[in-house]
């Protein structure tokens, strides 16, 4: 039994890993939406990213010529939007704002950024 056990988890792992369809992003997709603006910096290089498309959530970074610097326009930016920051950690940033993303409704979006130690890259998750 236990071997008939671990062959149907490995099938429903492998189902369940291939559910998730990713898309690669670039910086026009990430730009196109508008709620996103003051999380995406002028001196952009390299933008790399993903979107689930079945949860919807996404992830991109890019690299920065100064990270500090990026990171106050960020700040700024986001508070003038009215965006709600929340310091996580050291290397954290969590911001939250309702945004109207469909007719109906505001929804709760929370974008965290995130540094790597010894990186110039910024990172962003977005849910």
């Amino acid at each position: 039994m236990t071997a008939k056990y671990k062959i149907a988890f490995f099938f429903i792992t492998i189902y369940l890993l291939s559910c998730n369809e990713n898309l690669n992003l670039q910086e026009k997709d990430v730009k196109k939406y508008d709620y996103l603006k003051p999380f995406v910096a002028n001196n952009v290089f390299n933008l790399k990213g993903k979107h689930n498309i079945d949860s919807e959530d996404f992830e991109f970074s890019y690299k920065v010529s100064n990270v500090q610097t990026t990171l106050s326009k960020i700040k700024e930016k986001s508070n003038i939007e009215g965006w709600q920051s929340h310091f996580v950690d050291i290397k954290t940033t969590s911001y939250s704002k309702k945004v109207k993303l469909f007719e109906a409704e505001s929804t709760l979006v929370v974008v965290n950024v995130m540094l790597k130690d010894k990186d110039d890259r910024i990172y962003f998750k977005v849910n």
